[in-house]
């Protein structure tokens, strides 16, 4: 090995401990303050390195939180990972893969996940950014499960899976937005039943898709019309009978 391989290393090396140190300093520091409330000489200082490092690898301190908060999101996929590793692969069809990553996905503790960037990223609700923040946190993780996931299942195209997996975690984000407003992003018993509601309720509009019923199917639209004698206009309205003659017709 020489010299000019060796020096690309190292350096790439301290780029990469530099790295893992500014995100470490702001997991600490979020971790501290309840929320990321710290200027970038403080998060330098906590790092230690300098300004201009942490601006080397991150374009802003919104950048640095967002990273720091995709990690957390990223150990929830790799307990993901784990899961869909312990599944046994189906046929290869996309439902057989919708199945594993449902069952994979069920596994995963995400309200955790979810109540911890609610509270780094949500503002107290105050800023309408917040739930689309969270969104793109989840979008950004979207794009390696979907690798992993064509690599899984080889049978299925490579677009289904990303197409799929994009869905998926697009829907997660819809319901940790609808469970934040319902709950308050707190933690416990019910409120984990509230995650299980929506993530079932969600699921299955993916699964069944938006195409027509299939013929002959029944709709709640349907089931729930009123018939002609049962509407107000019906019951109000005389039946008609044989019509009496006019007494002034000669």
């Amino acid at each position: 090995m020489t010299v000019k391989t060796l020096v690309p290393d190292r350096r790439a090396a301290l780029k990469a401990k530099h790295r893992q140190a500014i995100l470490d300093a702001a997991d600490a520091l979020i971790a501290e303050r309840g929320a990321p409330r710290f200027s970038v000489d403080e998060l330098a200082e906590r790092a230690d390195v300098s300004r201009r490092t942490v601006f080397n690898h991150f374009s802003s301190l919104d950048e640095v939180v967002m990273t720091a908060c995709t990690r957390v999101l990223t150990g929830a996929v790799d307990e993901f990972r784990a899961a869909t590793a312990a599944t046994p692969v189906g046929d290869g069809s996309r439902a057989s893969l919708f199945a594993e990553i449902i069952q994979a996905m069920q596994g995963i503790d995400l309200p955790a996940v979810v109540s911890y960037l609610w509270g780094v990223l949500g503002d107290d609700g105050g800023d309408p950014r917040s739930h689309s923040l969270i969104q793109d946190v989840f979008t950004r993780v979207t794009e390696q499960l979907s690798i992993e996931m064509a690599e899984r299942s080889p049978a299925t195209d490579p677009l289904e899976a990303e197409v799929l997996v994009s869905s998926l975690m697009n829907g997660i984000a819809v319901v940790a937005r609808h469970w934040i407003t319902r709950t308050g992003a707190v933690v416990d018993a019910d409120s984990r039943d509230v995650w299980a509601d929506l993530l079932d309720r969600v699921t299955t509009s993916i699964r069944a898709g938006y195409g027509p019923p299939p013929a002959g199917a029944r709709t709640p639209a349907v089931d729930a019309a009123p018939s002609a004698a049962e509407t107000p206009a019906a019951a109000e309205t005389p039946a008609a009978g044989p019509t009496e003659p006019d007494p002034t017709t000669p």
